[in-house]
């Protein structure tokens, strides 16, 4: 996918991470089949874009060797994370500046507002989706620097270099048919929160982020009773705002739910439901960033 490609790096990196509450997976791109993943005894962390999100990185430090039983010091690695620990926002110009260091600051002062954490202190990616005369889109994930240092510690210390930090939603893209025409819905659960994400053609038309934290359990998915009406919400929107209906529904993250939730939507709004997939293994709220990846970076 072209926005994603804009973020990972060439050559490879060495080993790609994924971090979640309760796991740590690793993978080589050279070697995609040969994953592994640990899973934590508790939580190790709690996302959050605001707030500091390590409760234990300890848990981390510990599985690291595991996770990476070959993994040499100085080895390159790119890191997904959790959704809901940075913001991700589409953004429409007029006129965007050719200079980076002007960009940066135009994109800083359209989130200043929306987002919880001090602007000017964020790390900020962004790639360009629309270029035109007199209209440019932008897809920017800004993250505060406090929450990324958090995240980048535990293989800073540990001797690797970190070269990518990616949200694991944005990583998984490349398992959603990026070239599919028609709108395509993306619902992700991890933990107890909830990411949607409208794509169309390689283009992400909306993306949100929700933490249903006390409406469920941290351990548990967000049950069908509140993911239905986000649906039907976000539905809605494609016909309201975007001239055109859905075409197809994306699940991920759901487990053994996800057949249940996916025949409860193709009742209640007649599109098909599908789990999202890869080719080198099942994604899941513990590996879908990861596996994401790879499609990227795999030979």
């Amino acid at each position: 996918m072209e926005l994603l490609q804009k973020w990972v790096a060439d050559p490879p990196p060495d080993y790609l991470f994924e971090m979640t509450p309760g796991s740590l997976a690793c993978v080589s791109p050279r070697a995609p089949v040969e994953q592994r993943r640990e899973l934590l005894p508790e939580p190790g962390l709690a996302a959050s874009p605001s707030a500091p999100n390590l409760l234990k990185p300890e848990l981390y430090r510990d599985a690291l060797p595991r996770v990476s039983a070959q993994l040499k010091r100085g080895s390159t690695t790119a890191l997904v994370i959790p959704d809901y620990a940075a913001r991700t926002a589409i953004i429409d110009f007029e006129e965007f500046p050719a200079k980076e260091e002007d960009r940066r600051e135009l994109l800083r002062f359209r989130l200043r507002k929306s987002v919880p954490f001090p602007i000017d202190e964020a790390q900020l990616a962004y790639a360009i989706q629309i270029e035109q005369a007199g209209h440019m889109e932008v897809l920017v994930v800004a993250i505060a620097r406090p929450i990324l240092l958090e995240y980048e510690s535990v293989f800073t210390e540990a001797g690797y270099r970190l070269g990518l930090v990616v949200p694991s939603s944005i990583a998984a893209l490349p398992l959603c048919g990026m070239n599919e025409t028609g709108l395509t819905l993306l619902v992700k659960a991890a933990g107890a929160t909830l990411s949607v994400i409208l794509l169309e053609k390689g283009r992400v038309r909306l993306v949100r982020s929700l933490d249903f934290t006390g409406d469920e359990s941290e351990w548990q998915r967000p049950a069908p009773r509140v993911v239905l009406p986000l649906l039907q919400q976000t539905l809605a929107y494609c016909e309201d705002q975007l001239g055109h209906a859905a075409a197809r529904l994306l699940l991920c993250g759901f487990g053994p739910e996800t057949d249940v939730l996916g025949q409860a939507a193709e009742l209640e709004f007649g599109i098909p439901c599908i789990p999202v997939r890869s080719k080198f293994g099942i994604a899941s709220q513990e590996n879908a960033g990861l596996l994401g990846l790879l499609e990227q970076y795999a030979a």
